[in-house]
């Protein structure tokens, strides 16, 4: 199945294959995919590009990398649902699918600064206690947090954190699945290719916790809540880890 992705054609992998599997089916243990892959880890690039990467890493010339072989691997990465490729102006590029972007992260054990996606409702301190709990239970402390929140929110939110964003949203739209859906999918994509994006489902509408959850599972995504009530010593619960 093949979907737009800003403008550029995507190969979406099946959510019923392993992501890990998909990935390493795609490389099929061939070197020059790996490194590929590595490199596109660092954003976009074009064709001259990766030929001098392989070069560099296979330890040859860059005209003894023909363009039959880099095509003939890029069009596997992209057959596979790895990569996404596009023209812009007189350049064509090639960059990795973003939902599957932290699964090549994972086959090939990088790791990245993390972001928190998540939503507000009802809990106006929420935004500080998900970093508490994060930190003391989980050793994780997100370099940058993202709340999408009501706009009636606006004036309650305490104890905000460096480093957080509000998308601030009609009160209508947070009832209304596609509308938030994209809201919620614009934020993921500022996030994705800089940081591993975490989600929190703990506040937040029925329908955004329903978005944001579709979201993970569509970009492979880890998501979490905290478990008991407002204001007790809550635990982090993972739904989806890896």
């Amino acid at each position: 199945m093949v979907h737009v992705f800003m403008g550029r054609k995507v190969v979406v992998v099946s959510s019923l294959s392993d992501p890990i599997t998909v990935v390493a089916r795609a490389v099929g243990g061939v070197e020059a995919r790996l490194i590929i892959l590595r490199e596109l880890l660092e954003g976009p690039k074009t064709g001259l590009d990766l030929r001098y990467a392989l070069a560099r890493k296979l330890g040859v010339s860059p005209r003894s990398i023909s363009d039959a072989k880099l095509y003939f691997n890029l069009q596997a990465l992209e057959n596979s649902g790895l990569i996404v490729r596009y023209r812009d102006w007189k350049s064509k590029y090639a960059e990795i699918n973003p939902k599957m972007l932290q699964a090549v992260r994972r086959y090939l054990n990088v790791s990245t600064s993390v972001s928190c996606l998540a939503a507000l409702d009802s809990e106006p301190l929420l935004m500080r206690e998900i970093g508490w709990r994060l930190k003391e239970q989980e050793g994780i402390s997100p370099s940058k947090y993202v709340f999408i929140a009501e706009n009636k929110m606006k004036g309650k939110i305490g104890g905000r954190v460096e480093e957080t964003e509000v998308v601030w949203v009609n009160d209508e739209d947070l009832y209304d699945y596609e509308k938030v859906y994209r809201i919620a999918e614009d934020a993921l994509k500022k996030l994705i290719f800089k940081y591993e994006t975490i989600i929190d489902v703990t506040d937040g509408t029925r329908v955004t916790v329903a978005a944001l959850q579709q979201l993970a599972w569509e970009y492979g995504l880890r998501v979490f809540y905290l478990k008991g009530k407002p204001y007790d010593k809550r635990r982090v619960v993972w739904i989806k880890n890896g």
